[in-house]
C-alpha cells in the first residue's frame, strides 16, 4: 500500500520512521503548500515524490495521512475522500460534530476508510487494559480519570494560536479516549474549568463528564504539570496506569486489600504509531472483502481503536469546549501591539552573522531599534565580534578564538553574498561603521559579552573603555548569560544599561534582581509572565531572542512572519535574524 503524508511537521517525521517497520506499507509522497518544505522533507527522508498540491499524487497512492495543523484536518480529509483515497487523520479530526458526521458519511459513500489517529487506542497495553476491565474484576465502573500534561514552550503553535491552540484542543483527545471507551457517548452533562495563560489560551483545563452513575474527568495541561496517570475506579477495585499511561506498557489492578495486586505488562514498540498504521491497513483490507469479513473487522474496530461514533462524540465535545471558552478580549488586542525590533547579529539571514555587511544592512532599516552582537577576546586581548567560542562554524579556520592573535584571526575567511569573502570584525570596526546611525538616529547596540563559558580576564573594562572612547555610552546595552559580569559592569559604570540572558523568563528575572539589571533577555519560547511577575519587573524591557530562525546559508525554514503575538506574553522587543521582514 502506498501512502502520502500531508504536512511535514514533527509527527510526520515520526510517521515515516514507524511506517518503515510495517511490511507492505510505503510512504510514497509528501505534500506541503510550502514546496520548499516538502522538498526538504523528501530529501531528508528519502521519499520519491513531493508536491504543494495534494491532488497531484491522487492517482499514485492508496491512502493519505493528514498531519497538518489542526484547523486544516477537515478540509484535507474531505478533499482526499472525495478523490477516493483512504484517510488516516491526526487528532482532533475536526472541531465540529457536524463536520465529523459529514466526513464519515462521505467515507461510507466512497467506500473508503476514515480513521482518527489516536495511537493509544490501538496499542497492545491499552487493549489489554480494556479486556481486563471487561472481565469484571473491578466491578462496575464509577469513575474514569485521565491526565495528560507537558510543559510547552510559548513559541509553538499550540501556545499561540488563539483560535485552535491550548491545552484541551491539543491533549484532551487522549484523555477522553478511556472515558468514551469505558463509559460510552451518552453523558448527561459536561462542564469545563480552564485556566488561561497570558494570551488567554488555556494552559490547564479540567473537564467533568456526568454519566449519572459514573463520572469521567479529563485533565489537560500545556503550562501546568500534573501526574499523567489513568485511574479507573470500580465497585470491587481499581486500575492504575502510571504516567505516561497513553504509552501503555504496564498497569495494575488494585483492591481493598493492599497486598493484593495484579500487574499486567504489554509490548510497546517504537513511538506507538505502527499499531494505528497496522489497524488502518487492516480496515482498508476489509473494504474489499466479503460482507461477513467486513462485519468482523467492524466488530474488531469497536474493541481496538475509535469507532466513527466515538470520533464524532469527541468532535462534539471539542465544539462545546470552544463555544464555552471565553478568551479575554484584551488578548486579541495584545496581538495587534507592535514590538520593537532588534537585528540579531545584524541581518543575519541575508548576510553572514556578526559581519560588517550584516550590521550595515541592519542600520539602514527604517524603524530598527537596535543591533545585537557578540564579543570575544583574542590571544592578545583584542575585542572581536563573533558568537561562538571557536571559529569552526562561521569561518574557514578551526580552534578557539582565544588561541588566535588579532593578526591571525584576520586571516580567516567568511563566505558572503554572491561569492564575496569577508572577515571577523573588531568591535572598534563595528563602532566606526555604526557611529553615525547611533548619533543621528538613536540606534542602539546590544553587546553580549561571551564570558559564560570562557571567563575572559578584563573583558568588561576593555569594552567599557572602548565605548567611552567612541562616545557611545548612551547607545549601548550590555548583556550576558553570566550575571556576575553584569554586576561588574554596573560597579564599573553605574549609569549603563544591562540585561540578563537566559533560556527562561524565570531565570532572567532571578538573575536580573540579583545584579540590579535593567532589562530581561529571555529565549522567545521560555517565558509566560503571570501577574506577580509583571508586578516584579514593572517597566523593564523584555527583549526576547528567537533562537529557531535560519542564519545565512542555512536551508532551515522561517517558521513565523509576525511576532506581535508575543506582546501578549509581555515581550516589548524581539531580537531576530530577519528584522527586514518583521519591520
Amino acid at each position: 500500500m502506498k501512502i502520502a503524508i500531508i504536512g511535514t511537521g514533527r509527527i510526520a517525521h515520526r510517521f515515516v520512521a514507524e511506517a518503515r517497520t510495517i511490511e507492505g506499507l510505503e510512504v510514497y509522497a509528501v505534500c506541503n503548500p510550502n514546496l520548499e518544505s516538502a522538498k526538504r522533507f523528501v530529501e531528508e527522508e528519502n521519499i520519491p515524490f513531493y508536491t504543494a498540491n495534494a491532488e497531484e499524487f491522487a492517482g499514485e497512492v492508496d491512502a493519505v495521512y493528514v498531519a497538518t495543523p489542526h484547523q486544516a484536518h477537515y478540509e484535507y480529509a474531505k478533499q482526499m475522500l472525495e478523490l477516493g483515497l483512504h484517510v488516516l487523520c491526526e487528532k482532533p479530526m475536526t472541531f465540529l460534530k457536524q463536520q465529523a458526521e459529514e466526513l464519515f458519511a462521505l467515507a461510507q459513500e466512497k467506500n473508503c476508510v476514515l480513521m482518527e489517529a489516536v495511537k493509544t487506542a490501538y496499542c497492545p497495553g491499552f487493549l489489554k487494559l480494556l479486556d481486563v476491565i471487561k472481565s469484571g474484576c473491578i466491578g462496575e465502573i464509577r469513575d474514569v480519570e485521565a491526565c495528560f500534561s507537558r510543559l510547552t514552550p510559548t513559541n509553538v503553535r499550540e501556545m499561540t494560536d488563539l483560535a485552535y491552540g491550548g491545552s484541551f484542543t491539543e491533549l484532551a483527545t487522549y484523555s477522553m479516549l478511556p472515558i468514551v471507551k469505558l463509559l460510552g457517548t451518552a453523558y448527561t452533562d459536561v462542564w469545563f474549568h480552564a485556566i488561561p495563560g497570558a494570551n488567554g489560551i488555556d494552559v490547564y483545563t479540567k473537564a467533568y463528564f456526568d454519566y449519572g452513575m459514573a463520572t469521567g474527568v479529563v485533565k489537560a495541561g500545556l503550562g501546568v504539570k500534573s501526574e499523567g496517570q489513568l485511574v479507573i475506579a470500580g465497585t470491587k477495585g481499581y486500575i492504575l496506569a502510571e504516567s505516561p499511561w497513553w504509552l501503555t506498557k504496564k498497569f495494575e489492578v488494585r483492591y481493598e486489600d493492599p497486598n493484593k495486586r495484579e500487574v499486567y505488562t504489554a509490548p510497546f514498540e517504537g513511538s506507538g504509531l505502527r499499531y494505528e498504521m497496522q489497524a488502518f491497513m487492516n480496515r482498508i483490507a476489509a473494504c474489499g472483502q466479503t460482507k461477513e469479513a467486513a462485519e468482523k473487522e467492524t466488530l474488531q474496530c469497536a474493541n481496538a481503536g475509535l469507532t466513527p461514533e466515538e470520533s464524532i462524540w469527541m468532535a462534539g465535545v471539542m465544539e462545546q469546549f470552544l463555544a464555552e471558552r471565553k478568551l479575554d478580549g484584551d488578548a486579541f488586542e495584545q496581538q495587534k501591539k507592535d514590538v520593537k525590533i532588534w537585528a540579531h547579529r545584524g541581518c543575519s539571514m541575508a548576510y553572514p552573522e556578526n559581519t560588517l555587511e550584516a550590521f550595515k544592512a541592519a542600520a539602514q532599516l527604517e524603524g530598527i531599534t537596535g543591533i545585537e552582537l557578540d564579543v570575544q577576546l583574542t590571544k592578545d586581548g583584542a575585542m572581536v565580534v563573533i558568537h561562538d567560542e571557536t571559529v569552526d562554524r562561521t569561518t574557514d579556520g578551526t580552534g578557539k578564538v582565544q588561541d588566535y592573535t588579532l593578526d591571525e584571526i584576520k586571516q580567516l575567511k567568511i563566505a558572503s553574498v554572491e561569492g564575496a569573502i569577508t572577515q571577523i570584525p573588531t568591535l572598534e570596526e563595528v563602532f566606526v561603521t555604526l557611529k553615525d546611525a547611533c548619533k543621528n538616529r538613536g540606534l542602539l547596540i546590544n553587546i553580549e559579552l561571551k564570558n559564560s563559558k570562557i571567563r575572559y580576564e578584563g573583558m568588561e573594562e576593555k569594552v567599557l573603555a572602548l565605548v567611552k572612547e567612541h562616545g557611545l555610552e548612551k547607545n549601548i546595552v550590555y548583556s550576558s548569560f553570566l550575571p556576575e559580569s553584569m554586576r561588574l559592569i554596573k560597579e564599573l559604570c553605574p549609569g549603563v544599561q544591562t540585561g540578563t540572558l537566559a533560556s527562561s523568563m524565570e531565570k532572567c528575572m532571578k538573575d536580573a534582581l540579583a545584579v540590579n539589571a535593567d532589562a530581561l533577555h529571555p529565549w522567545i519560547g521560555g517565558f509566560d509572565m503571570d501577574q506577580e511577575q509583571s508586578r516584579q519587573i514593572g517597566d523593564m524591557p523584555v527583549r526576547a531572542w528567537n533562537a529557531e530562525e535560519p542564519f545565512f546559508g542555512q536551508s532551515r525554514q522561517l517558521k513565523e512572519k509576525d511576532l506581535r503575538k508575543y506582546a501578549a506574553f509581555g515581550v516589548t522587543d524581539v531580537i531576530t535574524n530577519v528584522p527586514e521582514l518583521y519591520l
